[in-house]
């Protein structure tokens, strides 16, 4: 993309810089440490720009058919279209593609993304199931074959198929957003946390949340009382919704760690007496509830 002073309502000019047939399809491509990464058919290459020339660097073979990247540093986390998903580290000294951990699950995959908590990384996905599911590599758990195999921590059903993921820094104490001024540096790094947004094939916008520990246990108290404390809409039940939809016979328990943030605002629209009650039940007060919510809606609003 070059300026130029001719276009005088947008200011810019694109023009090629590179343009070359490859042998497949050119399904997704990613920039990760000053390189191209691009995923072809069932491979990953790994690309430098030199002298107007596209030179690979590295490349892996993987398994049916890639279709989703995402990158963080020197991470790729890519989703294959039946097979799952598969994190890959980047050497750029050695210029080697190395696979670290991979789910062995089949899934139909429609999109990736990271999820930044602070000092810790998960892996967010989308099904065709319209499940938003999360990974996390701990190499020290049992279940993770010694690290080849990344954990499912937490699963929710949203109604309807994501294809899109932007993530975005949260809004901070001081009202800027996360990493645009000098006093989100001064945060401690277990409070940097990042908004995960998604749209929905159908038209819909959501987003996704990391929660400190203490607020996320207290709200999941208040969020299981309110499954039987309120009337829904048409007598459904809310938790049944919004457990994950497995096909066929799924020899796997449902992982119901994310909370439904429109389930807890119906918390607002009690009596103050069953407020009270309500909070009593489970051992804080509505002030400290009011206040956990305020925390998250503000979190979010960096529009």
């Amino acid at each position: 993309v070059v300026s130029t002073q001719s276009t005088v309502s947008s200011g810019i000019n694109a023009e090629y810089g590179y343009d070359k047939e490859q042998k497949g399809p050119v399904t997704e491509v990613a920039c990760i440490l000053g390189h191209i990464i691009s995923a072809i058919g069932q491979k990953l290459y790994v690309w430098s720009f030199i002298h107007n020339d596209l030179v690979g660097v590295a490349f892996i073979d993987t398994q049916i058919y890639i279709h989703s990247i995402s990158v963080v540093k020197n991470f790729v986390l890519y989703a294959d279209i039946t097979k799952s998903i598969s994190l890959l580290n980047f050497d750029r000294e050695c210029k080697t593609l190395s696979v670290i951990s991979r789910d062995f699950e089949p899934m139909e995959v429609y999109r990736t993304a990271f999820v930044v908590d602070g000092t810790n990384l998960g892996f967010l996905v989308s099904d065709s199931n319209c499940n938003l599911v999360i990974y996390i590599y701990q190499p020290e758990s049992v279940d993770s074959q010694g690290g080849m195999k990344l954990i499912r921590k937490s699963d929710i059903n949203i109604g309807a198929h994501v294809n899109a993921f932007v993530r975005t820094g949260t809004r901070i104490h001081d009202g800027s957003i996360l990493g645009t001024t000098p006093a989100s540096s001064l945060l401690h790094p277990s409070e940097k946390r990042h908004v995960t947004w998604f749209g929905t094939l159908d038209g819909a916008i959501g987003s996704f949340l990391p929660l400190a520990e203490k607020r996320y246990r207290r709200l999941f108290m208040l969020h299981n009382k309110l499954v039987t404390a309120v009337a829904h809409v048409g007598g459904l039940n809310p938790k049944k919704f919004r457990t994950a939809k497995m096909p066929g016979r799924w020899l796997m328990n449902p992982h119901r760690n994310i909370l439904d943030y429109q389930l807890l605002t119906n918390f607002l629209g009690l009596s103050h007496t069953e407020r009270r009650e309500l909070a009593k039940q489970i051992g804080t007060t509505p002030s400290q509830i009011i206040e956990d919510l305020i925390v998250i809606q503000k979190a979010m609003m960096i529009f």
